[in-house]
């Protein structure tokens, strides 16, 4: 595998609240940040935790561990600095990855961005669910790129209310971990 391909372990963010974001792909910005979710779409979502203020969820790797449904960067072969969306065969080559994940981390919650996204930890969760009894709870949004706005507004009014709904997802998560803190 190519140096361009990974990220360094602390991009991954933390396992320890049981969340966990799951992309499409990493973008062609993320790996060039070695940061996930930093690309224009990434932003977005980043806003979106920051909005919180939270003086220990600051930054999305406070709160979740981050992964991608296809693990390395679709690149486009007319220009290798663009994105592309992931093809069926590098999702279905990257599928025992995902599954693996979700194995080793059994997230109680896995926010998604994007319908691939979302299909995929849907379908792995299901096929999982009967040989280790992984349950949980997936909450999926659209994909937040600048691409895919059109398809946003048909759900809500405006990209400023797709982002606060963002927003209103990571204050319950946040507060369900706070509860539990309490609860303990």
């Amino acid at each position: 595998m190519e140096p361009w391909r990974r990220f360094d372990s602390d991009a991954s963010g933390t396992a320890a609240t049981g969340y966990l974001l799951v992309g499409e792909a990493p973008g062609y910005r993320s790996w060039a940040n070695k940061r996930r979710f930093t690309g224009p779409a990434g932003q977005l979502i980043r806003r979106a935790l920051a909005r919180l203020a939270h003086p220990r969820y600051r930054d999305l790797e406070d709160l979740f561990f981050m992964t991608d449904v296809v693990k390395c960067h679709p690149r486009s072969s007319r220009n290798p600095l663009a994105n592309r969306s992931p093809r069926r065969a590098e999702i279905k080559t990257c599928a025992s990855f995902l599954e693996a994940e979700l194995r080793l981390l059994t997230p109680s919650v896995v926010v998604t961005f994007g319908k691939l996204a979302a299909g995929s930890v849907a379908q792995a969760v299901s096929s999982m669910a009967v040989g280790t009894g992984l349950v949980c709870r997936i909450v999926s949004f659209p994909h937040p790129s600048p691409r895919n706005q059109r398809t946003i507004l048909r759900t809500y009014p405006s990209m400023d209310a797709f982002e606060r709904a963002v927003t209103r997802t990571f204050r319950t998560l946040i507060a369900a971990i706070e509860k539990g803190r309490r609860d303990a």
